[in-house]
């Protein structure tokens, strides 16, 4: 990987510039290889082979390496300051969308507790209404009963009624019938009769009554 590929760079330059006598050179790049090493950074390892890479280069031509290596540090101390800015702006995103997320979070929180709070007073409220309407059920219940009671006495009375009204009927009939019998009878006008007049009359007057 990049990190490998970084010391090992770093240790083939220093065996060259060993050689060299050039060891007051290779201290910057060999700090920064260590550094990288203990903190496994991929970037300090790049920055180290490129450090080795200038102390190299400016072995031949003489150009002041430090000077180099501080152009390295600075470009890399750059480019990672650019990307914390951008962690930075992701990071200050993600508390914003967090924040927001917390708030909804917080909002359904207190909806739902609204919610619950309405479903428990339904919940009481159908209860109350299913006792009232058992109560009506039984009270329907027992009116129905009662109506029962009621309508089967009415049919007796009214077959009892119907009874003795057939016995009534009768019995009138019979008295009309006598009364015509009598009528009939005390109408002939003879003798006989005339003797009993009172009498009939009076017989004929308690059926008429």
């Amino acid at each position: 990987d990049d990190l490998s590929y970084g010391l090992n760079q770093v240790s083939f330059v220093q065996t060259g510039i060993t050689t060299r006598g050039g060891l007051r050179q290779f201290e910057a790049a060999r700090f920064m290889r260590d550094l990288a090493r203990k903190h496994h950074s991929t970037q300090l390892a790049q920055l180290a082979a490129r450090m080795t890479s200038a102390i190299r280069a400016s072995s031949h031509s003489g150009d002041d390496v430090f000077a180099k290596i501080k152009g390295l540090i600075s470009d890399m101390v750059e480019k990672i300051e650019q990307e914390a800015a951008a962690d930075a702006t992701k990071k200050a995103f993600c508390d914003k969308e967090l924040a927001e997320s917390n708030q909804k979070k917080d909002e359904k929180t207190t909806e739902i507790e609204k919610l619950s709070t309405q479903i428990d007073k339904m919940s009481a409220r159908s209860a109350t209404l299913k006792e009232e309407v058992a109560a009506l059920q039984t009270a329907l219940g027992e009116l129905s009963t009662s109506q029962a009671e009621m309508d089967k006495l009415r049919a007796e009375e009214k077959e009892q009624y119907t009874k003795n009204n057939a016995d009534v009927e009768q019995g009138l009939y019979g008295i009309k019938l006598a009364l015509k019998v009598l009528n009939e009878y005390y109408a002939k006008g003879d003798k006989a009769h005339a003797a009993n007049d009172g009498g009939g009359e009076g017989i004929i007057g308690l059926l008429e009554v």
